[in-house]
């Protein structure tokens, strides 16, 4: 059964606040409201791809289920792999490096309420979205530093100066293979292989990508050493192949609830 609360905290999207039984997720230009795990407002067609409704996970779940170094990843099969605007993925990776899951989301959420336009409200929550690239190429460092983004400040600013200009487009990853996404998408400032697989396999969808953290590279440890963060994420999209992203986000979670965060 999916589990969109789970879902939405499990660290892959960083756009939503919580008041009381009430959780406000944006994605782009939807805002989506949740009641006691239930979405009580937004586009329900656009929440199917947010959500990532269509896809199949049974053979990711079966998996799991009967691989012995998996097995432990099995309570975590209600979750799925949002399907996020490549915008949102963009900024919330690039403010992910060296940073923690509290202070990125504070930085989406005080950037949008301070920058962005209001899109919707309901249960007393109001959602923003986020200032569109040419709203943030405008602003300087000593605004965005304000917000937190520490010297993160300077990698957004540039990277929405050139998705402004027409330098870099945002729709271009989804017509590359994984490996020239990846290239394309290192070309942004402050974007090295991992936040560009983060950005891969969150913001578009590149299921066969498999971002190596800190967490990530402890969690590898199950299936023996391995030399590079590069040589661990080959080894899982070898085995995994389409499911690697899923089972990173899985073996993510696991980590996280050894250590209780």
């Amino acid at each position: 059964m999916f589990d969109p609360v789970m879902t939405i905290k499990s660290g892959q999207f960083h756009h939503w606040e919580e008041e009381k039984d009430v959780i406000c997720a944006v994605n782009g230009s939807d805002a989506f409201f949740l009641k006691s795990g239930e979405c009580i407002s937004g586009d329900r067609a656009a929440a199917d791809v947010f959500f990532d409704a269509v896809h199949d996970y049974a053979r990711a779940a079966e998996l799991v289920r009967n691989s012995e170094d998996l097995k432990d990843l099995a309570p975590y099969l209600s979750l799925r792999i949002l399907k996020q605007d490549p915008w949102e993925a963009v900024v919330g990776f690039i403010l992910s490096s060296n940073n923690n899951l509290f202070r990125i989301r504070k930085t989406v959420l005080d950037l949008s309420k301070n920058y962005g336009n209001k899109l919707a409200e309901a249960e007393g929550l109001a959602a923003y979205g986020l200032p569109a690239p040419e709203i943030m190429a405008e602003l300087s460092t000593e605004q965005l530093r304000a917000l937190g983004a520490g010297y993160r400040d300077k990698y957004l600013i540039e990277t929405a100066r050139m998705v402004a200009a027409g330098k870099w487009d945002l729709h271009r990853p989804d017509d590359l293979a994984y490996n020239e996404a990846k290239k394309y998408l290192m070309q942004l400032p402050g974007v090295g292989p991992k936040v560009a697989d983060c950005i891969l396999l969150f913001g578009y969808g590149k299921k066969d990508a498999f971002p190596v953290d800190v967490w990530i590279k402890r969690a590898m440890a199950r299936f023996g050493e391995f030399k590079s963060r590069e040589v661990a994420s080959n080894y899982a999209a070898s085995r995994f192949g389409e499911d690697a992203g899923y089972i990173q986000q899985l073996l993510f979670l696991r980590e996280r609830e050894k250590r209780n965060l």
